[in-house]
């Protein structure tokens, strides 16, 4: 973030960090806190500044401050300003970011209406200036998808073995089975 005009308060924890007031799912897809910023302020700043890493300062206008990937922050304006924001992937989470944007077009925001498939139109720009890049990432993230197909088909037993029902659910009497 380039802060060109005014300040801005800024907290930030490590992603490893639990953050008072704030709710990840398990997966971390979905980030929910019950409270507007100003009531998590007022009611979880003074326990979250305790928090292991936690980071805070005000940025004034000239200054530059760089988010690290993964890195919980909150951003209150403390006058009117502008601020110029670069997002960027790292080829290290490109098969994340790959997965998240196919699997997940729902939680994607920031995109322009027209844009139909954000998915689409980071896979077309990929191609065209890193293929070599998109190629391994897409290696990866299909390494991934077939792992956790293993894994549910072990869990429930859709892989069917010999002298194997599968897997199948009811309500059956006694010990009458219901596929």
């Amino acid at each position: 973030m380039d802060l060109v005009q005014g300040s801005k308060y800024w907290i930030m924890f490590p992603p490893s960090s639990h953050v008072p007031g704030v709710f990840v799912s398990e997966d971390s897809s979905e980030v929910t806190s019950p409270l507007s910023i100003a009531e998590w302020l007022l009611e979880f700043h003074a326990d979250a500044r305790k928090t292991p890493g936690c980071i805070e300062g005000v940025c004034k206008a000239g200054e530059i401050l760089y988010v690290p990937s993964g890195w919980w922050h909150l951003v209150v304006n403390l006058e009117a300003g502008i601020a110029l924001t670069q997002n960027f992937v790292p080829k290290s989470h490109l098969a994340d970011v790959l997965s998240f944007l196919k699997h997940k077009p729902d939680q994607v925001t920031g995109f322009k209406r027209d844009v139909d498939s954000p998915f689409g139109l980071f896979l077309q720009r990929l191609e065209r200036e890193y293929p070599e890049i998109l190629g391994e990432a897409m290696e990866e993230v299909d390494r991934r998808s077939q792992k956790k197909k293993r894994k549910w088909e072990e869990a429930v037993g859709t892989k069917k073995e010999e002298g194997t029902t599968g897997f199948s659910f009811g309500f059956a009497e006694d010990d009458e089975e219901v596929p």
